[in-house]
């Protein structure tokens, strides 16, 4: 906890909350504009924002994600305080402590995310608001799939100072992110950003006949969390051994 409280401590004044904020209202925005077209009351009002969001979230969270990571790593960087920090604490406290730092502070930003929708939705007066589980399922999808791109973003922002390689990994991300939601599952599962629509319950039938579209739900996928988790876990023990070796 002493090492948690120390990484938050070093995020003061770095502006991390006000990005939060910034990203989380962004992705709201796009829900909100959905949630116009599809109506004040709609039916699949939910469903549609349920479906919107892991899209925008793939943009916008990823794109947090990698400035977390790299907030969360260049404030160190900046101080050059890796030798110090390496002398009084071995490297598996230090870099847990990172890691729990920014997987609270995406935390955050997914709850502040779906009490918006849970607003929105309140406010468009849309019918059957989905219980306590479909809510929690989109919080562990979309927690997941940040923390996904907090390992691979974060591992490349402690090894190279300049963190405009991590940033740039960052952007191109949230660009795949984007695009690989049309992209056969296969190939999206190669996209680490492409986890936010993977994981979503909430699908779309593009070949219903009707002109309207047809929202329908679908199992969680435990397989593609897992492979997430193994894809995280990869980068992660990089990142351990990278530091042992620089401890010593």
């Amino acid at each position: 906890m002493r090492t948690l409280a120390l990484e938050f401590a070093k995020l003061h004044r770095k502006h991390v909350w006000l990005i939060v904020l910034a990203m989380v209202a962004a992705t709201l925005v796009w829900v909100y504009v959905g949630a116009r077209q599809e109506g004040a009351g709609s039916p699949s009002g939910w469903q549609s924002m349920l479906y919107s969001a892991p899209l925008m979230n793939s943009i916008f969270l990823s794109l947090l994600a990698a400035v977390v990571a790299s907030r969360v790593a260049d404030v160190d960087h900046e101080a050059d305080a890796w030798k110090e920090l390496l002398c009084l604490q071995r490297t598996a406290p230090l870099l847990a402590g990172k890691l729990a730092c920014a997987a609270l502070i995406m935390l955050c930003a997914t709850a502040l995310e779906a009490a918006g929708i849970m607003v929105i939705g309140q406010a468009m007066g849309f019918p059957d608001m989905p219980g306590a589980s479909t809510w929690a399922v989109f919080l562990l999808s979309q927690l997941a799939s940040c923390l996904g791109i907090v390992a691979i973003v974060g591992s490349i922002a402690l090894r190279w100072e300049n963190q405009f390689v991590s940033i740039a990994t960052g952007l191109a991300l949230s660009l795949a992110g984007l695009f690989s939601s049309f992209l056969p599952a296969v190939l999206q599962r190669l996209v680490p950003s492409g986890y936010f629509t993977l994981l979503s319950c909430t699908r779309i039938d593009w070949s219903a006949s009707t002109s309207a579209p047809v929202f329908y739900e679908m199992a969680f996928s435990w397989g593609d969390l897992m492979l997430l988790a193994a894809i995280s876990a990869v980068f992660i023990s990089w990142s351990f051994i990278s530091f042992s070796r620089r401890e010593h």
